[in-house]
């Protein structure tokens, strides 16, 4: 199967090279469309000066539905199932797309490249308003996923694959403070089987290349903090 996607040298790894180049074209491809959504605000950009600090913003408003979301009961052991058949993840993540929901803070992620693991390492930092008006960072770990993914079917899903378990807290490679990040440990597994095909006959191989390296890396780690990419 042939491709015009832009080959990687040693997929699912990448060079520091490699990675900025995925990420420049990731806002070509998809920035504009995501702020057009309500997905994320206009702050699709790519940070850092030299070549080795430069990483993916993305920032998304976190409005006060969620709050209250996060707040509420889980629901009982035998309605996840249902609620999995069911559910819009997206829908649930983003009540953005909701005119009449403000906003309570905001949520960055930053994507940011690992020298060591030689992928993509996802970093998350919560701000939010607190009772006096005071915009407050948010790093406790439940807390955080509480705000961020309010769907309990969603929320279902990432206890049964076990995922959740890998966001822990590390200070920002770049910037110094501490974030919530995915640990990379398995992120090369996960890239290897979305090209994996799909029958037995070999057909419907997903080609990876620069041009969509970070978006199908983000469907697979993203929704684990409230960030899905619907035009991915």
């Amino acid at each position: 199967m042939t491709s015009d996607v832009p080959a990687l040298t040693s997929f699912p790894y990448l060079t520091q090279d490699e990675f900025t180049q995925c990420i420049e074209r990731f806002v070509e491809r998809y920035a504009k469309e995501l702020a057009e959504r309500g997905i994320t605000d206009t702050n699709v950009v790519i940070r850092g000066r030299a070549a080795w600090q430069q990483y993916l913003q993305l920032r998304r408003p976190l409005f006060a539905e969620q709050m209250r979301c996060a707040s509420s009961a889980c629901l009982p052991e035998n309605n996840i199932e249902a609620e999995l058949e069911d559910a819009d993840p997206v829908q649930q993540i983003y009540p953005s797309e909701r005119s009449t929901n403000e906003s309570s803070g905001y949520v960055e992620y930053h994507i940011v490249y690992s020298r060591t693991w030689r992928v993509p390492v996802l970093y998350v930092r919560v701000y939010q308003i607190d009772k006096v008006g005071n915009m407050q960072a948010v790093l406790e770990v439940e807390r955080v996923v509480s705000l961020l993914v309010t769907d309990n079917a969603v929320r279902g899903a990432i206890a049964a694959v076990d995922f959740g378990g890998a966001l822990g807290i590390q200070d920002h490679p770049v910037l110094g403070h501490p974030c919530l990040y995915l640990h990379p440990c398995h992120t090369a597994t996960l890239l290897r089987a979305v090209v994996m095909p799909s029958s037995d006959d070999g057909n419907g191989i997903v080609q990876i290349g620069m041009d969509n390296y970070v978006a199908a890396w983000l469907s697979l780690v993203g929704p684990s903090v409230g960030l899905a990419l619907p035009c991915v």
